[in-house]
């Protein structure tokens, strides 16, 4: 049993360690996910277009639309912008099941699978270290109050498919695509900086949003990569977007492509913080050192059996 986090497998270079690891297997892994998620992105906007035609509503306005005019604070709108992210997580899910080059827990971490323990440890001070203050500065700077968007209903939706979003993403940008360029190169610098690119590229803001989006990924690719799992960098991202939807649905701010400076410094400031908090825990304190049980040990004997 593994006693601590340095001697835990890499997470980025942790694909390699599998018997069937082949350097062309991450590819074809991605480009059934990109096939897989087109599918099921498909039935989400199905499932959307039909809900809203049952509701008098025209669901083709909310495609394709602008942070400015998204709508994420009604049942069907959140389903919509949500769902179409989700998608993600079963893609790989049947993707990696086809290629079978690993088993599905290796994405989650180099520890053995995903550790819900780990996350809600995590989650408590990315809400002290992230969403509080976030507020708070909302709440200062607010100018004037807008109109409250949720209704019930979407504050359930959105409880419940926000954090789904999150990880999903988190399991496609430092899971699938930080391990992919892990895989090929050896120093772990290069793949956080790709994926953080890649992450940046899928939000469209402007120029500060644009960094704020690499920095935030470049942020959790280095939680991912400390902790060697993504429980903590999860913690951060559900905190994250939790907070903006919710003080954008209450009318308190609003989601926008059009980010000033300091709506870029302020949120990657606590950001930072919070990354030092995983640092002292990992390093200090012995979180994330728990191995629930050897991926790689298990698999090959899968494999060759």
């Amino acid at each position: 049993m593994l006693k601590n986090n340095t001697s835990i497998p890499a997470y980025t270079s942790y694909p390699k360690l599998f018997a069937p690891y082949k350097w062309f297997k991450p590819l074809i892994t991605c480009l059934l996910v990109g096939i897989f998620y087109m599918i099921f992105s498909s039935i989400v906007v199905l499932i959307t277009i039909i809900w809203g035609a049952a509701q008098g509503v025209n669901i083709m306005d909310k495609l394709n639309v602008s942070y400015d005019a998204l709508d994420a604070y009604s049942p069907i709108g959140a389903f919509l912008s949500f769902g179409n992210i989700i998608a993600f997580l079963p893609a790989l899910l049947l993707a990696n099941r086809i290629t079978h080059a690993r088993p599905f827990s290796s994405y989650s971490s180099s520890r053995g699978g995903f550790s819900f323990a780990d996350f809600f440890k995590s989650f408590g001070p990315a809400l002290v270290l992230l969403a509080l203050p976030i507020g708070i500065y909302s709440f200062v700077t607010l100018s004037q109050k807008g109109d409250v968007r949720f209704d019930v209903a979407g504050i359930i939706f959105c409880i419940i498919l926000c954090p789904l979003q999150c990880i999903a993403e988190e399991y496609i940008f430092r899971g699938l695509l930080m391990q992919t360029f892990g895989s090929w190169i050896k120093f772990p610098a290069i793949p956080i900086l790709l994926q953080a690119i890649c992450f940046a590229a899928m939000h469209p803001y402007n120029i500060w949003g644009i960094i704020a989006a690499g920095s935030m990924g470049i942020i959790l690719g280095v939680c991912t990569c400390i902790t060697k799992g993504l429980e903590a960098s999860c913690a951060l991202h559900v905190a994250n977007n939790m907070t903006t939807f919710f003080l954008s649905g209450f009318g308190i701010s609003s989601i926008a492509t059009s980010v000033s400076f300091m709506d870029f410094l302020f949120p990657i400031i606590f950001c930072l913080l919070y990354l030092g908090f995983i640092v002292l825990a990992t390093k200090k304190f012995g979180w994330f050192s728990k191995v629930k049980k050897d991926d790689v040990a298990s698999f090959n004997v899968n494999v060759q059996a």
